[in-house]
């Protein structure tokens, strides 16, 4: 028996790990098993160019511009101040035809997104307030 009280001391005495692992189960009942401490998958090797094989890149950089024009008060222009509510603005790409055109309550304008070294026309109108405008002006050049 002494032989046997010391056997289950040992025994007492040493702890085992378990491994890493967890079971689960499918919606079918079946276990299964899902190991926590996986080591990540190796990076898959990389195929080598063929020697002589040169890659051609091109890039385009476009650079859009801001413009901020301003004009005069209406008083300075020989319109009325007291019958101008706001302000259009059209202007274009001088090579293209088809015009752009803003509603504005002040006498400055900011005309985002224009090429860079290109060349814009625009042209201003007062609104009033019987809802007539002034004759669109001379157009103005503006190049970028």
């Amino acid at each position: 028996m002494a032989s046997m009280k010391e056997d289950n001391d040992v025994d007492q005495n040493v702890t085992t790990q378990q491994p890493t692992a967890r079971k689960t189960k499918r919606n079918d009942e079946r276990p299964v098993k899902v190991v926590d401490n996986e080591p990540p998958s190796a990076a898959l090797p990389q195929r080598a160019s063929p020697p002589g094989y040169q890659v051609a890149f091109t890039a385009t950089v476009q650079h859009h511009v801001t413009a901020f024009v301003t004009w005069s008060q209406p008083c300075d222009s020989g319109v009325p101040a007291t019958s101008v509510v706001g302000y259009r603005l059209r202007y274009s790409n001088a090579a293209l035809s088809t015009p752009l055109e803003m509603r504005l309550d002040s006498n400055m304008a900011a005309i985002d997104g224009l090429q860079a070294s290109a060349e814009y026309w625009y042209q201003l109108q007062y609104v009033l307030d019987d809802g007539t405008h002034s004759p669109w002006t001379e157009k103005q050049l503006l190049e970028t």
